[in-house]
């Protein structure tokens, strides 16, 4: 089963909540994590503030036991720091790195007793190193002066060092992630699997399809809709078929009645009333005999008398009965073998209904109406075209439905009772061929019939 939002990714609903939901994640990440990074800032200036300066002492007091450059660098390399000497006699330096004193900015770190009762005199403050602390950009820097002179301690900066640490975890929280996306890709489709059932359900039941079913195996409110559906297209089809059954049995009961009719105007003297009720009964058999044909040939038992047929003659008898109707005819054979295994009687109806319709709606000073028998890839086509009022576009779909009529009046000079466009329609799928319609107000109507190749060319 293909999904729909696949082909129309920015109309689906499925891709809408995807979106959203990728969204509304996003932003609170990004607010978790601005939170998070801004309390792990408050934190590292705390911890450096307060226990960087401390620790800077016990670094001094261990370096002034061995002060040495060994040793230093043991423990530069220990504790990830470069560390200088400034002495009145010597100084060195661990490792190149310590940025420009001159542009950091120091501030005094006020050496306070960690234990309340620890009594600190005057003379151990005023023996008491000198310790300063600032950062020159992500670098932090400490310089604690003693009596033998200045050490300064400042961070290694190492962003390869960092990225490496930190790609496993990158790395990790790519994957979680991606599963975390997948799956809810997938949690999401299969929820809204039942739309995507009901879109096709739709279009189904708009094709005319009364038998198609949804799945109903959900028990939430979507699984609810595909049931409502189903009973919807049930009923509907029960409806439609009913409607159809009444249709059958009052035109089987108008037979006879219309036979004892067409006896008893036989004795009735010619005149002008006698006429018009011939006429009127007439039509009455035309109709009953229309509705009566349409469900034969919808039925299993309907069965077409295909024989080979010279559809251009079929087209030219067709034609005849309407030679001298204005604004006229103009027949035009677009291909030399134009053979076809058909049912004569039925084609010739189905001609003749749609050249009825193209000259009744046509003016006299109109151009002649065209018929066009062509050949294309799928089979023979008949094209019917008339330069007459033409259908408007919201009643294109409604044309092939019986008893329906564009002339709301139902006037008897304007049409027939809306069964001719109906029986031409059942006539031609009987065929395994398809009728189209196109059509501009004003510019006059075409009728396509196709045929195709496994039932039509011999």
């Amino acid at each position: 089963m293909q999904f729909k939002w696949l082909k129309r990714p920015f109309q689906s609903v499925f891709t809408k909540l995807i979106t959203v939901m990728l969204i509304s994640g996003s932003l609170l990440v990004i607010g978790i994590f601005s939170i998070s990074w801004h309390g792990f800032r408050e934190n590292q200036r705390n911890f450096f503030s307060n226990n960087l300066g401390q620790y800077g002492t016990y670094l001094v007091r261990d370096l002034e036991e061995n002060l040495n450059l060994e040793h230093a660098r043991e423990l530069s390399e220990r504790l990830f720091l470069i560390i200088r000497f400034e002495g009145q006699n010597d100084s060195w330096q661990t490792a190149p790195g310590i940025p420009p004193l001159e542009k950091v900015r120091f501030r005094k770190w006020n050496n306070k007793a960690n234990d309340s009762s620890q009594v600190i005199t005057q003379s151990q403050r005023a023996t008491a190193p000198n310790v300063r602390f600032g950062r020159y950009h992500r670098q932090g820097v400490v310089t604690v002066d003693t009596k033998n002179g200045r050490f300064i301690f400042a961070e290694i900066v190492d962003d390869w060092h960092g990225i490496r640490f930190a790609l496993p975890w990158i790395f990790a929280v790519l994957g979680l992630v991606g599963l975390v996306l997948t799956g809810t890709w997938l949690t999401l489709r299969w929820i809204m699997k039942p739309i995507n059932w009901l879109s096709e359900g739709v279009s189904a039941l708009g094709e005319g399809n009364l038998e198609y079913r949804l799945p109903e195996k959900r028990g939430d409110e979507l699984g609810n809709l595909a049931r409502a559906f189903n009973r919807m297209s049930e009923r509907l089809r029960e409806m439609l078929t009913a409607r159809e059954q009444l249709l059958l049995d009052v035109s089987h009961e108008l037979r006879s009645p219309l036979t004892r009719m067409k006896v008893a105007l036989e004795f009735i003297p010619e005149n002008s009333s006698r006429d018009s009720l011939q006429s009127d009964v007439q039509d009455m058999e035309q109709m009953v005999t229309e509705i009566l044909e349409t469900a034969r040939l919808k039925s299993e038992y309907g069965k077409l008398d295909r024989q080979p047929t010279d559809l251009a003659q079929l087209i030219q008898e067709a034609c005849l009965p309407f030679e001298k109707k204005a604004p006229g005819i103009k027949f035009e054979n677009a291909v030399e073998k134009s053979r076809a295994q058909v049912d004569a009687g039925q084609i010739k109806t189905v001609l003749k209904n749609l050249l009825a319709n193209a000259l009744k709606y046509s003016m006299p000073e109109n151009d002649p109406v065209k018929i066009r028998l062509s050949r294309n890839d799928s089979g023979m086509q008949i094209e019917i075209q008339d330069h007459g009022l033409g259908i408007p576009q919201e009643e294109m779909d409604l044309i092939f439905e019986p008893f329906y009529r564009i002339d709301k009046s139902r006037n008897k000079n304007t049409g027939g009772y809306g069964l001719g466009l109906s029986l031409c329609k059942t006539i031609i799928e009987a065929h395994g061929g398809t009728i189209s319609v196109q059509s501009n107000m004003g510019e006059g109507v075409k009728f396509s019939l196709l045929l195709p190749d496994s039932s039509s060319t011999i």
